[in-house]
């Protein structure tokens, strides 16, 4: 018989244990390398079967409206035609994709096939997700009048869709700046993008409490007028009925009407907001004026409700090494 002193037992156990632990680390650092090899295999076979380069500029990579997205409108009883970006356009253009958050200018170097632009569009923009796998790839389609509107111009003309105000004194305005439609257009777009790769309206803290599901408000942020709007599903209201809707607006986490569509538009929308106000330090007021007068302004980020949502926001400042 063998006797093995305490010391060399001690010895002999603790060597095991080194080559136990190295052993199951070198096949755990195995797997997540298999793993995030298998993530760049299938993110290049993507890229490259929708012709998709990251090295690409973004701005090179305006292209003709693909022949679905057409036929979709025309479907719809739509003409739109392709518009050919001016020299002046395209500087715009570059200016504002310039403008994005961090994490968007990431998600759109690895994730978007094309921007289009159109004319006689009905629309604002529309996204396209072009695939189902777990690396989506994207088309944004614009309409290009908005090139030549500034981000108040557009949204007062936007929200006035929400009204039917023939014959009032009551009239509904939107300031937020003079900067140009197309940021705030394509802020609110590429958020769509973002989250439509890295689901955060649904996986992060932002709609915790506020969404049941992703068209279903909560019952606390749900006043019975909201369901009457033209964003869930109803018609435009008489404008009487504005400033009852925006004091009702102003008791929620929203900033906007159209981010009661879903949990996707709310994230859009208020990414869209905190970086018009917090970054670029332009205002945010949807005013109601009687005659003229102001009779009711709603400043979103001035209400501790919306505040409360701000922390989410800095996911989108702050770039992951790499993302699917």
């Amino acid at each position: 018989m063998i006797k093995i002193s305490q010391n060399s037992l001690q010895l002999l156990l603790a060597v095991w244990y080194f080559i136990g632990s190295f052993l199951f680390s070198s096949y755990s650092f195995a797997q997540k390398q298999i793993k995030a090899d298998s993530v760049t295999i299938m993110r290049q076979e993507t890229q490259r079967q929708f012709n998709l380069d990251p090295q690409q500029p973004l701005t090179d990579r305006v292209r003709v409206t693909s022949p679905e997205t057409l036929q979709m409108f025309r479907e719809a009883g739509m003409s739109p035609r392709e518009h050919e970006l001016t020299t002046d356009e395209r500087s715009q253009l570059k200016q504002v994709l310039a403008a994005l958050p961090p994490l968007h200018q990431k998600v759109l170097k690895e994730h978007l096939r094309s921007i289009n632009f159109l004319d006689n569009m009905p629309n604002t923009a529309l996204t396209t997700t072009l695939n189902s796998s777990s690396f989506p790839v994207f088309d944004i389609t614009v309409r290009a009048a908005i090139f030549h509107q500034t981000a108040s111009e557009w949204m007062t003309e936007k929200e006035r869709t929400c009204f039917k105000a023939e014959g009032s004194s009551l009239e509904v305005s939107c300031d937020i700046g003079s900067l140009s439609a197309l940021l705030y257009v394509l802020l609110h777009e590429t958020t769509h993008m973002v989250d439509g790769t890295l689901h955060l309206a649904q996986t992060s803290g932002f709609s915790k409490g506020i969404w049941s599901d992703r068209t279903r408000i909560t019952a606390e942020y749900s006043p019975a007028l909201f369901d009457s709007t033209r964003y869930r599903g109803g018609k435009p209201l008489p404008i009487r009925q504005a400033p009852s809707l925006y004091q009702s607006l102003s008791t929620t986490p929203f900033v906007s009407l159209y981010s009661t569509s879903s949990w996707n538009e709310d994230l859009a929308e208020y990414l869209s907001v905190y970086h018009f106000t917090q970054k670029l330090k332009q205002p945010f007021r949807i005013i109601l004026r009687d005659n003229g007068k102001e009779v009711l302004v709603y400043e979103p980020l001035k209400s501790k409700l919306v505040r409360s949502r701000l922390k989410e926001m800095k996911q989108f400042y702050q770039v992951p090494a790499q993302q699917g």
